[in-house]
């Protein structure tokens, strides 16, 4: 292939990739004027503002990916039922990558004591992530509060990895060599958590979940990373802190403690499970490719007789 036309196909997958970013902006925005549009406060219901966008994400893309082509095995978002060995590899990388966070954002507020600039940023961002930093909490109905919860720990990582893993990365990937298409796509994935204390982790994270993806070929892996990384870290939090259940402030914390501990000391062990799943993928992949070579010589032996 000529410099020029790898050129146009590098350009072609990042304009690719960018339309998929588009078209998810654009249903948050769909999302948010039909809530303007019947009148209802997104501060107020952002549990079901949330819950209306990644559902009208998911709709988008299982149409974008069905008509990305007939043949089912050449579709963007992949869709191979992993093994349980796998699914106990990833809540292990996933737990690690919850400990990473959570010691990331440690060292920000250790830090910020001596730090003005970094004082304000760590400000903005526990505003960033309050539920409550616009409106009281006895404004929001108990219903949505719920809702807000279920679509951050199920709906938004579904939609998210239908997005950046399915998607974007398979665009990047036909064009791109894998780890730079991880890269690429990791980047947007982090700039769009915000260009702050956000974009750290989430570069990181989106890097490990992408690879993942990559390496099992299935985007179940990229949704049980995301969706246990928001259900412990912001889900279960969340659910912990609502006046309706008066948990006391003491237990709160120590559950909170407890959860924190736990995660950070799985670091460790998500790093060698993490390489497990890359050598078990590899493995996998070795062994489906010969397999299918010899169904390949036999069908040829059969045709030649």
């Amino acid at each position: 292939m000529s410099p020029l036309a790898k050129a146009g196909r590098y350009a072609l997958a990042l304009f690719l990739a960018l339309v998929c970013l588009c078209l998810y902006m654009a249903m948050s925005f769909i999302a948010y004027y039909a809530m303007e549009f019947a009148g209802l406060d997104t501060n107020i219901h952002e549990g079901l503002y949330s819950f209306i966008s990644a559902v009208l994400v998911i709709i988008c893309f299982l149409i974008y990916n069905r008509f990305s082509s007939k043949d089912k095995t050449k579709r963007f978002i992949k869709t191979r039922k992993i093994s349980a060995f796998e699914v106990l590899l990833l809540v292990i990388i996933g737990l690690g990558l919850i400990g990473f966070v959570t010691s990331y954002l440690s060292v920000f507020v250790i830090v910020s004591d001596y730090l003005q600039p970094v004082q304000q940023e760590v400000a903005n961002y526990d505003a960033s992530v309050d539920r409550y930093a616009v409106v009281e909490e006895n404004v929001v109905p108990f219903w949505d509060s719920c809702l807000y919860a279920i679509t951050m720990a199920f709906f938004i990582p579904l939609s998210e990895e239908m997005v950046f893993r399915g998607a974007l990365f398979g665009h990047l990937e036909r064009a791109f060599k894998p780890w730079v298409a991880v890269l690429i796509a990791a980047a947007l994935f982090g700039a769009l958590h915000g260009m702050s204390i956000h974009i750290g982790y989430a570069l990181v994270c989106g890097i490990i979940i992408t690879f993942c993806y990559y390496y099992t070929g299935s985007i179940f892996s990229s949704v049980l990373l995301h969706s246990l990384f928001n259900l412990i870290g912001s889900a279960v939090p969340f659910f912990l802190k609502l006046e309706v259940f008066g948990i006391p402030e003491d237990t709160r914390i120590t559950i909170n403690a407890t959860m924190n501990f736990i995660t950070i000391l799985a670091m460790v062990p998500a790093v060698f499970a993490f390489i497990t799943l890359v050598k078990y993928s590899r493995n996998r992949i070795k062994s489906e490719s010969d397999k299918n070579e010899k169904v390949m010589v036999t069908e040829v032996a059969a045709a030649d007789e």
